[in-house]
């Protein structure tokens, strides 16, 4: 890393923020990859509360702090007024609370509220089973994040002022813009016109583009993007998600096409500073992980396949919709989903028995048709 996390860690914290950061040194802390499918992911932290350590997904897109109705009352946060907090995809309803200090390694929070909702499952959908909060927007104010997702390790420094302080060495600057407090980036979709996406790391796709109108032959549901650049980085391979949400598109066109999720920054370092509107990102050209083309759905105390994706691995070994599963990677498919895909990640090819079929390996590809 050159020393840069040491350097960055003795910048002045300056002007009115809205975090209270009190760091001993630029440390990296590890973090974890939360899926509930074979590519992408959410951002898992380990957050210190009170003495208890607790898991914590890190969302760019919610503009505030969230957390479950289980942390609120184990720590005896009193609630407040009702309040509304907006995500990039929707917003939820909630309480205010004001929450005890936070800890992120030697990092220390302090004076922070946040909206507590009764169900985490409602944003995260199964991935919330045992998420005690968000981290939202307030983490990327008065801080610079060194987000590295080749190792799956964060570095945080506080903001500076200085406006001509280098991106870290092996990095260039993108230009970060905001719509209403979210990031964004500017990308290129095989070299067509630029979209502007909020950068959010709440979302574990990739690209996802929000339309008025259903999904068309000419632009199907999901396709594949030969090349989606965000500055000097150049990824390719890169699934794109069109979804149908005429109020979302309402709130966020004609700026705002779309998102760009985990998986778009999966496998790259970004270094983000929200205050000076720059994101540091490496000139690399680097695909996207190809899929095994299935979801899985826990039911009746056992593991189905929810769907199988057409000219998928999954679709050409014959495993079909509805069949249970009885063999997964490395032995019987117990326990959470999480940690059924926990078991996927690294892996180029896996092991599979469902239904009445024989075991069969499935083999990473790219099959998703080519964007138009």
């Amino acid at each position: 890393m050159n020393g840069w996390p040491q350097r960055v860690a003795c910048w002045l914290l300056v002007g009115a923020l809205l975090l209270a950061w009190a760091p001993a040194r630029a440390e990296r802390v590890a973090l974890q990859r939360l899926s509930l499918g074979d590519v992408g992911g959410w951002i898992e932290v380990v957050v210190q509360v009170e003495g208890r350590p607790g898991r914590w997904i890190i969302d760019t897109g919610s503009t505030r702090h969230i957390v479950s109705r289980s942390f609120a009352e184990r720590h005896a946060l009193v609630t407040g007024a009702g309040v509304r907090v907006e995500t990039a995809v929707g917003a939820v309803n909630g309480t205010e609370v004001t929450l005890p200090v936070l800890h992120i390694g030697t990092w220390r929070q302090t004076d922070q509220s946040a909206v507590r909702i009764d169900d985490l499952g409602g944003v995260l959908g199964p991935a919330g089973e045992g998420i005690e909060g968000i981290l939202g927007l307030p983490l990327l104010r008065g801080n610079t994040l060194d987000l590295d997702l080749r190792d799956w390790t964060l570095a945080m420094a506080s903001s500076a002022s200085d406006t001509t302080t280098p991106c870290p060495e092996g990095t260039e600057a993108l230009d970060l813009g905001v719509f209403r407090g979210l990031p964004v980036i500017t990308v290129r979709v095989n070299d067509a016109a630029a979209e502007s996406l909020v950068l959010d790391t709440g979302n574990p796709a990739a690209v996802v583009r929000i339309a008025a109108t259903p999904s068309s032959a000419a632009a199907p549901g999901l396709a594949l993007a030969a090349s989606v650049s965000a500055g000097a980085l150049q990824r390719t391979q890169v699934p794109v998600v069109r979804i149908n949400a005429p109020a979302l598109h309402r709130a966020l066109a004609p700026a705002i096409q779309g998102l760009a999720g985990t998986a778009l920054l999966d496998g790259t370092r970004w270094w983000i500073d929200l205050d000076r509107r720059r994101a540091c990102v490496e000139p690399r050209r680097v695909a996207v992980p190809g899929g095994f083309g299935l979801t899985l759905v826990q039911r009746n105390a056992g593991v189905v396949i929810e769907s199988v994706l057409p000219g998928g691995p999954a679709a050409l070994a014959g495993l079909r919709e509805g069949d249970a599963v009885h063999h997964w990677v490395n032995g019987p498919p117990s326990g959470a989903l999480r940690a059924l895909w926990a078991r996927v990640q690294g892996r180029d090819a896996i092991e599979v028995q469902a239904g009445s079929q024989a075991q069969v390996v499935l083999r990473r590809s790219h099959f998703l048709p080519a964007l138009p």
